[in-house]
């Protein structure tokens, strides 16, 4: 074949090549077409229905609408909801309905299963619609030859479901009980003790989590079936003869006796019967032994004490247009005696031979309601301070209550500083202040006020309590027994001494007052930034015994009667470390320590007014009870 030929014999195979081409071409587009146009159809009739091959909640949705599949699922979701939740337990049916309907607060019913198929839904409608034309075509035929199974958002309470199928457990099994002890003495024979021992129970117990987990499968397979609970028999861990065994330790307890608890004002004696009636058995690393019972010794201070418990309540803040206070609702701090503390204090004070323990308290805090509360950071409590008032005068409690309303309400914005006397105001008679008599000189005068430094000093421990930084505080001259522990009090008399302390923190602060019998107590609230403030318990030393009495001639008294303003105390000096540290690591440390000066004991005499004139030669010494000496 010569080129020329060759030429000739190219030509006609590129030819031959391109006439096969444009036939495949054109088949091919024919097929396409063909493949569109069917895609097409499909789309069209399918347009506002679900594809085929997609299921929810075990329903095929093929060529449904968004209503119609809306309307099977919820239906299926009700049919097997509306039955309840069955468990067999023993022999016995046990039905959880499906919602828990809350008496006291409708609002607080809950379902124990909740479906929300709507994203479900929505994710089955997209299947096949999620790409281009062609992806979309290829995902349709894919969903036609594997379906595919979308599961409904499902909410289980399972916590809920468990507590009350445990509550329903407990009502159709018999449960286990140890033995138990009680003791007592009889008051009209001299037997001695007399126990009580009650025989132990053998009972059953429900595996209640396997339960609750076969739960879990059902419901999110929308498919409900009796469930049987597993029951298991349970030995008690203490039987009589247990009891029996440690019963000659009795009288080794009731030797504790007698014995004393306190809280602050009140004592109460524990007698041998009193430990008799705590008395119980519990086991032990070592096996069982005799143990005081918490619960017993709750409700027997309970009673005790009842003057000083409180449920707890919610406050409420509001304020009028220029920020000032115009609603304020004081919330009550809880409070509960600590069975378990006191317990524990008891059994401390009896290690280390001592004849009296203190009586423990649980405080709950309650919260600030309100916007204006949130918006000024008003909520939680910040530290309280406490001081009691027991044997105080009439016209001195009058006064503690009124320093005590003024102080209910104080709010301290960010960076100011707390100004006690800025707070009490003028101490006068038109400003509801009342006198107490002082000596001055050697004259009984009337003075307002008497009773203030009790605010003072209850004012300066809630300061320290909420960790704020002293910027004023000046000690009693001598001890006075309505602010021990001696080194914690906080004198003022106006015009100075005063106390004061700074917020310094990023909130303001709400002061507010409680007074409860002989207690007086002031509560910081504000918002935590996680200081901790410590104090370390006053120590006392260099103690100076008071001189001796001091009469003082009067003629407001008949003669030879005497009344006594003042008691003896003994000087003494007080201290204490105050350590406040900050979320960044700062530590700030102070030490209070507080001069008392020995004071004797004044008591006016009634006298002749020549007696009187003799007593206030210049050579006598001047008795001085105004300022910081004046103990009211």
């Amino acid at each position: 074949m010569n080129i020329t030929e060759a030429k000739h014999h190219g030509k006609r195979i590129a030819t031959v090549s391109l006439i096969g081409i444009a036939i495949i071409t054109g088949l091919s587009t024919t097929i396409l077409a063909g493949l569109g146009a069917a895609a097409y159809g499909y789309e069209t009739v399918f347009h506002d229905k679900f594809f085929p091959g997609v299921s929810v909640a075990g329903i095929r949705l093929d060529g449904m609408t968004r209503t119609q599949a809306d309307a099977a699922i919820s239906k299926k979701i009700n049919t097997a909801l509306e039955p309840g939740f069955i468990f067999r337990i023993d022999g016995k049916q046990i039905v959880l309905p499906r919602n828990q309907v809350a008496i006291e607060d409708p609002d607080l019913s809950r379902d124990l299963i909740t479906y929300d198929p709507a994203p479900a839904i929505d994710q089955a409608f997209l299947a096949g619609r999620e790409s281009n034309a062609l992806w979309n075509a290829v995902a349709r035929v894919n969903l036609y030859l594997q379906p595919r199974t979308i599961e409904i958002n499902t909410t289980i309470a399972s916590d809920l479901a468990e507590q009350l199928l445990r509550n329903a457990v407990e009502k159709n099994l018999t449960l286990t009980r140890d033995a138990e002890l009680h003791v007592h003495i009889p008051t009209s024979t001299n037997a001695g003790f007399i126990t009580d021992i009650q025989a132990e129970q053998l009972g059953k117990s429900a595996d209640i989590a396997p339960a609750i987990k076969t739960l879990e499968a059902q419901a999110r397979r929308i498919v409900f079936q009796p469930i049987t609970i597993s029951v298991l028999n349970v030995l008690p861990t203490i039987s009589a003869d247990d009891i029996r065994a440690v019963l000659p330790t009795i009288p080794e307890w009731l030797g504790k006796a007698p014995f004393t608890l306190t809280n602050d004002l009140k004592k109460f004696p524990v007698t041998s019967s009193t430990i008799a009636e705590w008395i119980t058995v519990s086991s032990t690393n070592s096996g069982v032994a005799l143990v005081l019972d918490p619960q017993r010794i709750k409700a027997s201070m309970t009673t005790f004490a009842a003057d000083f418990l409180k449920e707890p309540q919610n406050g409420k803040l509001t304020l009028d247009e220029a920020g000032k206070l115009k609603e304020f609702v004081a919330p009550v701090e809880g409070i509960s005696v600590d069975g378990e503390l006191t317990r524990e204090a008891i059994l401390d004070a009896w290690s280390h031979s001592s004849s009296s323990a203190p009586i423990a308290f649980s405080h709950v805090t309650p919260s600030i309601e309100g916007a204006d509360a949130e918006r000024l950071g008003i909520r939680e409590l910040l530290g309280v301070g406490r001081s009691y008032f027991d044997g105080s005068p009439s016209n001195r409690r009058k006064n503690i209550a009124l320093g005590s309303k003024k102080m209910n309400g104080v709010l301290l914005a960010p960076g100011e500083i707390f100004s006690q006397l800025g707070v009490l105001g003028e101490i006068d008679g038109p400003n509801g202040w009342f006198q107490e008599l002082v000596i001055k000189g050697n004259k009984t005068l009337p003075e307002y006020g008497g009773g203030l430094c009790q605010v003072g000093s209850t004012s300066f421990r809630m300061a320290l309590a909420s960790g704020m930084p002293i910027v004023e505080r000046r000690n009693h001259s001598y001890r006075v027994r309505y602010y021990e522990p001696a080194g914690t009090d906080a004198t003022i008399y106006s015009p100075s001494p005063d106390f004061r302390f700074k917020n310094d923190t990023n909130s303001s602060i709400l002061v507010t007052s409680e007074l409860t019998g002989d207690m007086l107590a002031f509560y910081a609230w504000g918002t935590a930034d996680g200081r901790i403030a410590e104090q370390t318990k006053p120590a006392i030393y260099n103690i100076v015994p008071p001189p001796p009495l001091k009469l003082v001639p009067t003629t407001d008294l008949p003669v030879g009667k005497r009344k006594c303003t003042e008691s003896a105390h003994a000087g003494a000096t007080a201290s204490f470390d105050y350590t406040v540290t900050y979320p960044n690591g700062e530590v700030k440390k102070e030490n209070f320590t507080s001069l008392y000066r020995p004071w004797g004991a004044v008591c006016l005499i009634g006298s002749t007014a020549e007696e009187v004139t003799a007593s206030q030669n210049p050579q006598n010494p001047i008795i001085d009870q105004t300022g910081i000496n004046n103990p009211n």
